[in-house]
């Protein structure tokens, strides 16, 4: 195949993914950065592309989860982080659990990107604390409001500055022997995978969701800490949180149906792990993810 044709193709693969990547719900564009709320309405199973970036980006998910491919590293994302993507990155994409999750694509310029996220090499996925998480949908709420673009920017700016200052990279190598750590990352594929596929997922005792991988709970708990730097109960707890906030974003104003649907005891309790992971109570949350000031 020739450079022309070799290049046609590509640009036609690139187009193909753009367009899978579904519909666009909002945009926000305001002291040179981009901001777009994406819900994903592609459904294939299996990796599609490859794609590549066209700038440097930030994608934080809020709901749902999918498998990326980028530059060769491969990992499962949901709503307890995001990844960041570099111009002319490989990237490819895959939705194991089918489609309609929902993600926000930040999009910068190479200096605001380097000031903030260019340090050390490490992994290209992420996870951010509770209180980032509720800082970008407090900002995608100001937006549904009508919030000014001074308001915008400046909140975006703060988000872009939480995201680099409580992200934490996973872990690439957990192991030194290369078909182990590569049978690792897999296990935590595929249980991020379970956990992400809606409320049955977060309702699995410990002993299930090992069941559920063919591993036993402990060896399961230990690889996934190792792998991802955080207990399988954080984890669970932070997805469990973030399910809520969609929840109340999505309208739905019941903590008593919302402990019941997200497997904690009772509101009690959903309220404790909701003040211990974000700082603040469901209740308080609602009128910060409200669309009405």
């Amino acid at each position: 195949m020739n450079e022309d044709s070799r290049k046609e193709r590509e640009l036609r693969e690139d187009e193909a993914v753009r367009e899978r990547r579904g519909a666009l719900r909002g945009q926000i564009s305001t002291a040179g950065i981009t901001a777009q709320d994406i819900l994903c309405c592609e459904d294939r199973t299996g990796f599609i592309g490859p794609g590549h970036a066209d700038g440097y980006t930030v994608v934080l998910a809020r709901s749902g989860g999918y498998l990326r491919r980028i530059a060769g590293e491969e990992f499962f994302v949901d709503a307890s982080g995001g990844y960041v993507t570099r111009p002319g990155d490989e990237h490819r994409v895959a939705h194991p659990i089918g489609p309609g999750d929902r993600s926000t694509e930040i999009r910068l310029g190479a200096e605001l990107f380097t000031d903030r996220f260019d340090g050390p090499p490490h992994s290209r996925r992420f996870t951010v604390t509770g209180t980032t998480d509720v800082h970008h949908r407090a900002l995608l709420a100001a937006a549904r409001r009508g919030a000014d673009d001074f308001e915008l920017g400046e909140r975006l700016h703060r988000l872009l500055d939480g995201v680099a200052a409580s992200a934490a990279p996973w872990r690439t190598d957990t192991c030194r022997r290369p078909a182990a750590a590569r049978a690792h990352a897999r296990l935590v594929r595929d249980v991020c995978a379970v956990l992400a596929d809606g409320t049955p997922g977060l309702h699995l005792s410990l002993e299930e969701l090992a069941r559920a991988a063919g591993v036993s709970p402990h060896h399961l708990s230990r690889v996934f800490r190792a792998v991802t730097g955080r207990t399988l109960t954080h984890h669970r707890n932070e997805l469990r949180v973030r399910g809520v906030l969609h929840a109340i974003e999505e309208g739905e104003d019941s903590l008593r149906t919302l402990a019941y649907d997200y497997g904690f005891a009772d509101q009690a309790h959903l309220t404790r792990v909701c003040r211990s992971h974000t700082g603040r109570v469901p209740s308080a949350l609602r009128g910060v993810l409200a669309d009405r000031a």
